[in-house]
């Protein structure tokens, strides 16, 4: 305890904490979207996966002259920005009287996460001016960990908030962002390092498969870290409609409650993972890669199964699937983050933040349509079953990454 407090005794990396807490996510509204969208603003699963696919569309057209803004306004700016898309991000979505103010609220939210993304740049930056880069992973895995507390806490409450009132979740997700944007302010102006990572520089490489950028291992990371965190983010809203498809019996408040509770559990265990990860990572490295796709692996089958066999324990594998899916996260993420910013070359650095940035972003929108199509045909048996394969073919693909680093 007493080296945490040691940490942590600079207002920079106090602000760092509370902001990743606060800006990870739009709190409440991560928990309960598709029953929001769908029983709220009677929204269909087809609606809602159009919504994903049509947010994403728009940012990633706009992402050129989105990163060319960041590397003019710089750093401080970005994160600023960022808070404030998320803020109205979720007043839109919350009062959102049809379809077009909804898909514009999503846009917004994808746009915050493009400026967001900046924050990971300036934790970097400020380790590196007081040369421990080294310790990334153990500030991140902290960092994360505040966020899992703070959507542990939001998961635990949408439910019953929601049982009170339908819109009282929402009215929460927006103060929580106002207080986003508070701390976004207090941490820019904590900020002091020099040499900021302003990634659109880079851009172009990263466009066309990063012909000129990449190299064959950085190609595989950019990949891999797309499959991953495509299942792990937009994979988690199809894994939420597959509650209300497989548990149509039950009303929405009982479905949401259900899904408060689960979502409340992994953010407790996501917590556990960030704490455990800054050992497990000392043990095995980057093979702690292997050890997380696995159990992800596992979690999108227990996702699958009750569609092919009939089972009393349904709500219980449906659980345990989301919880494993949402469980390893955070420790891939920091793992592949850390990989991506090693280079000591500032130039390398702005490429792999484009590239990641992007990847998700593809990935996601690769997924979306997919799945927008798939709907028209068929259930969402299909969807949980590509991402198992995706899964499968991403942990191949890590196999190649640790051979390659060795």
């Amino acid at each position: 305890m007493s080296s945490i407090k040691g940490r942590y005794r600079a207002r920079f990396y106090r602000s760092y904490l509370l902001y990743t807490a606060l800006e990870t996510d739009l709190l409440f509204f991560a928990v309960c979207d598709a029953t929001f969208l769908t029983q709220v603003k009677h929204l269909s699963a087809e609606q809602v996966s159009l919504v994903t696919f049509l947010s994403i569309l728009l940012s990633l057209a706009v992402q050129y002259p989105l990163l060319k803004l960041i590397n003019r306004i710089g750093n401080k700016a970005a994160v600023r920005a960022g808070s404030i898309f998320f803020f109205l991000a979720s007043i839109l979505i919350t009062f959102s009287p049809n379809f077009i103010v909804l898909l514009a609220g999503g846009f917004l939210e994808c746009i915050g996460y493009a400026f967001n993304s900046i924050g990971v740049a300036v934790l970097k930056n400020r380790l590196k001016a007081e040369h421990r880069e080294d310790k990334y992973v153990q500030y991140q895995s902290d960092a994360n960990g505040a966020a899992s507390f703070m959507m542990m806490l939001s998961a635990l409450s949408c439910g019953l908030l929601f049982r009170i009132n339908n819109y009282f979740p929402m009215y929460a997700c927006i103060l929580l962002c106002l207080a986003g944007v508070a701390v976004s302010f207090i941490l820019t102006e904590s900020e002091t390092g020099s040499g900021e990572i302003k990634p659109a520089s880079g851009i172009k490489e990263a466009e066309g498969g990063q012909k000129k950028a990449w190299r064959i291992y950085g190609a595989l990371i950019v990949i891999s870290f797309a499959l991953f965190s495509t299942v792990t983010g937009t994979g988690l809203a199809y894994a939420r409609l597959n509650f209300h498809e497989l548990l149509d019996d039950r009303t929405s408040e009982s479905v949401v409650m259900l899904i408060s509770m689960t979502a409340s559990c992994i953010y407790f265990f996501r917590l556990l993972s960030n704490l455990v990860l800054q050992k497990v990572y000392l043990k095995v490295r980057n093979r702690t890669m292997l050890i997380v796709s696995a159990l992800l692996l596992i979690g999108l089958w227990l996702q699958f199964l009750p569609w092919v066999s009939e089972t009393k324990n349904t709500a219980l594998m449906l659980c345990a699937g989301y919880l494993l899916m949402a469980f390893v996260r955070d420790p891939f993420t920091t793992i592949i983050q850390n990989l991506s910013l090693t280079s000591s070359e500032v130039q390398r650095q702005q490429k792999m933040l484009v590239a990641l940035n992007a990847a998700r972003k593809a990935g996601s929108l690769t997924l979306s349509a997919l799945a927008t199509l798939l709907l028209k045909h068929t259930d969402l048996s299909a969807i949980m079953m590509l991402m198992v394969a995706a899964t499968a073919v991403n942990l191949l693909i890590e196999l190649v990454i640790l051979r390659r680093k060795q």
